[in-house]
This record gives C-alpha cells, structure tokens and sequence, in this order.
C-alpha cells in the first residue's frame, strides 16, 4: 500500500529506514505512551519484521513509512493490522519523531491511512487504543471522526508502570 497528501508520502518500510526509525523508537519522549525505548538491535528485528511482505493474515502488521515529500526523511510510522478480519476490523496506530509533531502530520497521514483502507481493502471498522494520558493522540483520533468506544483499566504495562486507555472506533459509511 502506497499513498499520498500535498505533504507527505506513505509508503512500504525499507531496511534502509533504519536510522530514521531507531530515532524515534528509541526516544523516550515518543515512546512514553507506547512502550519502552527500543534498543538498536530491537529496532532493527523490529524493521525486519516490518519489510516482510504483508499477507493481511490477521494480527500482521502492515508497517508503513511516513516521509516528507519534499526531502523523502522518514518522519514517522503507520501501522494497521486485522484483529478480527473474519468480521473485517482493523486497528491502526501511528508515531512521529518528536521534531516533526504540532505541525498537522499526524492528522494528515492518519485520515489518509483510514480513507486509504476504507477504500482499497476489506475493512468495514477502524480502531484505535491509546492511554487516557496520550492527550494529543485521543484528540487525533476525535478530530479524525472516531468515537470513543470504551475505557480499558490497566490495558498497558509499560516499564512498571499500569496505564488505563482509551478505545476508538469508526465504521465505513
């Protein structure tokens, strides 16, 4: 899956991604909400996992690359996998490199993620989890359309640390 806005290109992840990606998987800032801070090596199996060819089996991920069309850097990742593909749901996820957050590419990449799906594949919902403490990434999924669905208690273990999250949901129309 391959696709575009005026700003950014989406497209399949590389092994040449390496660099770009370790930066912000390895950054405790970004990471904060989604896990701990990936050593090197764990973000280079994590990359190779990522340019395996995508079969759409469920729970695999299809690891996209967010760049700027301007100087095709790596700025961030999209992610979406079937959690129940016999009832067609997909979940997405999304991060950015610290530089690159506050300035709409997130929103731009991850509705043309979503309208992309809707489109070209056989998903009729979207979700989307995130923790009750990741502001900024809730506000994304509201202003993007998604419906808080749910509070999950204790959802992720992140370090020592139990945090409760929120769930999102948006069906095709």
């Amino acid at each position: 899956m391959k696709f575009e806005t005026s700003r950014l290109l989406m497209r399949p992840m590389i092994l040449e991604d390496l660099k770009a990606s370790y930066a912000h998987r390895s950054c405790p800032e970004t990471s904060r909400y989604i896990g701990e801070p990936l050593t090197l090596a764990q973000a280079q199996a994590r990359l190779r996992e990522n340019c395996e060819p995508w079969l759409g089996e469920e729970n695999q991920r299809l690891a996209l690359a967010i760049t700027k069309k301007d100087t095709q850097q790596l700025i961030g990742e999209l992610m979406f996998k079937y959690v129940n593909k016999p009832s067609l749901v997909g979940e997405i996820g999304y991060r950015l490199n610290k530089e690159f957050i506050g300035f709409g590419y997130a929103f731009e990449a991850v509705s043309m993620l979503i309208e992309s799906l809707f489109s070209e594949l056989k998903v009729m919902k979207i979700v989307a989890v995130c923790a009750v403490d990741n502001t900024a990434s809730w506000r994304l999924m509201e202003k993007l359309g998604m419906q808080r669905e749910g509070l999950l208690r204790s959802h992720f273990l992140i370090g020592s640390e139990r945090l409760d999250a929120y769930s999102y949901g948006i069906c095709k129309t």
